[in-house]
């Protein structure tokens, strides 16, 4: 299976000693960036898409077959990229950008630039000074049927401007008026043409209203549809919202469920209860097709049939919290998000039926993985589960399973013994010599020592690790902090913030702690003495020690860096120690460098996302 989907790209002496990646359709195309995309929309004929990236004041035109860019469009000088909308004309000439905010500062004007499609060059940049707040979310914007207005809907802080509705003339590049419709809170804060009018809805707990209003001055909205609100709407639980205008469905996530409510017959057309979803959802514009995102890397598919939403297919995208959207025929959805834009043909072969389908796929997630110093073994297991693996590296055979009756957050190898961290105790097991294995299951009552850790206990782990003397965690979802317990006692050493923290390791040699960013960059703690502190710099003061993979590296190296001279371009290729091609990482194993290990020739891929870990043997 392998080899026949990756095989165009492998040396021949290259093979995977353990993991098999998700089925990988055949017509998916992908194209990865430096930068982080932000934005993508789709042209009125299908054959184009525009992408914004973050931070980077450029929009790409791309074509749909191959995702190869075609143009660059360059930003006006003091644009801001927050908060960004695009739109086509509706003959596909022009390309309009809405963004709010100049640098500095970002809370006043609205600008809205247009750039000539056929030449490249900007046609117009119009500002708008607004009031002086701080704007919450990403506008909304569409053209007049004729290409010649273009609405803008933008909700300012919600408590003294719900949202408002601006009107620019394209052929004079002049704002000419603004609604502020104060009916409610708009949905999505989305806008869109009907006829020579816009519409838009607002949302209650009872009504969804559809209001239209012109794009002449003085027009005043008026009530065009009330339908009625589903019984699952709560503005509390519920994750996301998105209205498909006609024929009027609703789509609801969950964090264990989606829903589409029919407004225009007061039913629900899809309850699908699976895998956490997220907010990312889209519509095809007839209504034939819905997508959601998971909260891994799945998107799963719907079509219309009699009764309602049937599943069609489940994709697996190349990253996490990825948005899908449909072209406007319908014959393609895009996924984007991180690095990544990806295609899929819609149309084509059903997934199994209900039968023989399990209905959610393989659970993905953070993998914990170390090898054994004599380069035998590998110990893997997923963050949150109570099993750890041994594999036997030459044969990919499975030699043992540890049952550590604790959720796993990190764990490490230690000569002859593996140390399993868990949920605030760490446990420590004897790991088989020579290959032989006398027993392949272990449990409670092999485990060699339990430590229990006191003091701190803080909240959601991100990563850890341990050597025979201290334990550290990663902690935290926004602002991450770094906790060290001594490994014999399991007393708390010292906490301190982690702004480099995803993974933390320690230095073979000495008392350093690296705690290191997806980008390579880390911080390095002294441990040792009461309390904790970041290692000193060369001129006396105390403060935070960053390198990058380029700079400076540990004593004994980066664990994703190779002793035996390996390594992985940024294109993806890994190098032998002569710099040859021996493999091209697929899509679905493409990863920041924090999420792989090297052990001689030998290469773990860790990455969230993964059904279960890649490990690859390489031959030079």
């Amino acid at each position: 299976m392998v080899w026949k989907l990756y095989g165009s790209h492998a040396h021949p002496f290259t093979r995977v000693v353990c993991g098999i990646p998700p089925p990988w359709d055949a017509s998916t195309v992908a194209t990865r960036y430096l930068s982080r995309i932000e934005l993508a929309v789709w042209s009125p004929c299908n054959r184009f898409i525009a992408i914004t990236h973050d931070g980077t004041g450029i929009v790409d035109i791309l074509d749909s077959v191959h995702l190869h860019q075609l143009q660059t469009l360059d930003s006006p000088q003091g644009i801001s990229t927050e908060g960004r909308a695009l739109a086509f004309s509706p003959d596909g000439c022009i390309l309009t950008c809405a963004s709010g905010g100049c640098l500095p500062p970002l809370d006043q004007e609205l600008f809205v630039v247009s750039w000539d499609l056929q030449t490249g060059g900007i046609i117009g940049t119009t500002r708008h000074q607004g009031p002086a707040l701080h704007i919450r979310e990403n506008p909304s914007i569409t053209y007049s049927v004729d290409g010649k207005m273009v609405g803008v809907s933008y909700r300012y802080h919600e408590t003294i401007n719900p949202a408002t509705i601006f009107i620019f003339v394209m052929a004079t590049g002049s704002y000419l008026h603004s609604y502020l419709p104060n009916v409610g809170m708009l949905l999505s804060n989305n806008i869109w043409t009907h006829g020579k009018s816009m519409q838009f809805a607002t949302i209650s707990t009872t009504n969804i209203t559809i209001w239209e209003v012109g794009f002449t001055p003085h027009a005043r909205p008026t009530q065009v549809k009330t339908l009625l609100t589903p019984d699952s709407f709560n503005a509390i639980k519920q994750i996301g919202l998105q209205l498909l205008p006609t024929p009027y469905r609703l789509a609801l996530t969950f964090r264990d469920k989606v829903l589409v409510w029919d407004g225009q017959n007061s039913k629900y057309l899809l309850y699908y209860e699976g895998p956490g979803f997220n907010a990312k959802m889209t519509f095809s514009s007839d209504g034939h097709f819905f997508a959601c995102q998971t909260t891994g890397p799945e998107i799963y598919l719907w079509r219309e049939s009699p009764t309602g939403y049937i599943l069609h297919k489940i994709l697996s995208s190349d990253t996490v919290s990825s948005c899908p959207l449909f072209s406007q025929n319908g014959n393609l959805l895009i996924t984007f998000g991180a690095h990544v834009i990806q295609s899929w043909h819609t149309r084509g072969p059903n997934i199994p039926p209900p039968s023989s389908l399990i209905q959610a796929p393989q659970s993905t997630g953070n993998f914990v993985l170390d090898f054994s110093p004599n380069g035998i073994l590998a110990v893997v297991a997923m963050q949150k589960d109570n099993k750890v693996k041994v594999l036997k590296l030459k044969s990919s055979a499975l030699e043992l399973t540890i049952n550590v009756g604790m959720e796993v957050y990190g764990l490490s190898v230690i000569g002859n013994a593996v140390i399993v961290i868990g949920d605030w105790k760490i446990r420590s097991w004897s790991l088989p010599v020579r290959g032989y294995i006398s027993n392949p299951e272990m449990g409670l009552e092999d485990c060699l020592w339990t430590t229990n850790l006191s003091g701190w206990r803080p909240g959601h782990v991100i990563h850890a690790s341990a050597n025979s003397q201290h334990v550290a965690f990663i902690v935290g979802d926004i602002v991450r902090s770094l906790y060290v317990y001594n490994a014999s006692t399991g007393e708390g050493i010292g906490h301190g913030l982690a702004r480099q923290g995803v993974m933390p390791w320690f230095a073979p040699y000495g008392h350093d702690l690296w705690c290191a960013a997806n980008s390579g960059i880390a911080d390095v703690w002294r441990v040792g003495g009461q309390p904790m502190v970041r290692r000193v710099s060369e001129q006396g003061a105390l403060s935070v020690h960053r390198v990058g993979h380029a700079l400076e590296c540990p004593p004994g190296g980066y664990p994703w860096g190779s002793y035996y001279g390996y390594q992985v371009t940024d294109d993806w290729w890994i190098l032998g120690p002569d710099g040859k091609r021996l493999l091209m990482l697929p899509p679905p194993w493409q990863s920041d460098p924090v999420n792989r290990m090297w052990k001689e020739q030998f290469l773990a891929l860790v990455h969230q996302g993964l059904s279960e870990p890649i490990i690859l043997e390489l031959d030079p």
